[in-house]
């Protein structure tokens, strides 16, 4: 004999698809990230509590792409920062300086410390250590698309996406 659900105990599509949409709305925790790797790209989605720890996360998860970085005693110490003026320039400018880094002096950044300064721009410092000190997973990014980068703010939570061209 077949057994059938009744329709009370199945849920319908549209129940399922907005179950789904709040678990992809709502991280799991209030600041992380998640790296979605395609054929010459990967996507980075941040989040955080405010717009310096999402940006941390976003810097964070770009590092992902191409290293594991150990926990061990900084290298060096190294500024970074961004203007106040657009959020999603923002992002971009520090994407764009950790490839620099990694780029041009050789180093990866290890651990990011950020914040918001009384004129709203975005400054700290990235801690680094020498490339040969990490284990490169994948090649270091090349770039940041401009056309999907997104950096916004609802309901108290920040949330950001690029795609990083490795």
């Amino acid at each position: 004999m077949e057994r059938r659900a009744s329709a009370r105990s199945m849920p319908t599509r549209e129940a399922a698809l907005a179950t789904e949409r709040a678990a992809v709305a709502k991280p799991a925790s209030p600041a992380g990230h998640r790296l979605s790797p395609h054929t010459g790209v990967c996507i980075v989605e941040a989040w955080g509590p405010d717009r310096a720890a999402c940006l941390v996360e976003a810097l964070s998860g770009l590092v992902e792409t191409f290293a594991d970085v150990p926990d061990e005693a900084i290298q060096y110490l190294l500024p970074i920062g961004a203007s106040g003026e657009d959020p999603q320039d923002e992002l971009l400018a520090l994407l764009e300086e950790v490839i620099y880094v990694v780029d041009v002096f050789g180093v990866v950044p290890t651990h990011f410390h950020l914040a918001v300064t009384d004129d709203g721009a975005v400054s700290g410092d990235m801690e680094v250590v020498p490339v040969n000190r990490v284990t490169l997973t994948g090649p270091p990014p090349r770039s940041v698309e401009h056309h999907e980068l997104s950096m916004t703010e609802h309901v108290g939570q920040w949330n950001c996406r690029a795609v990083v061209e490795n």
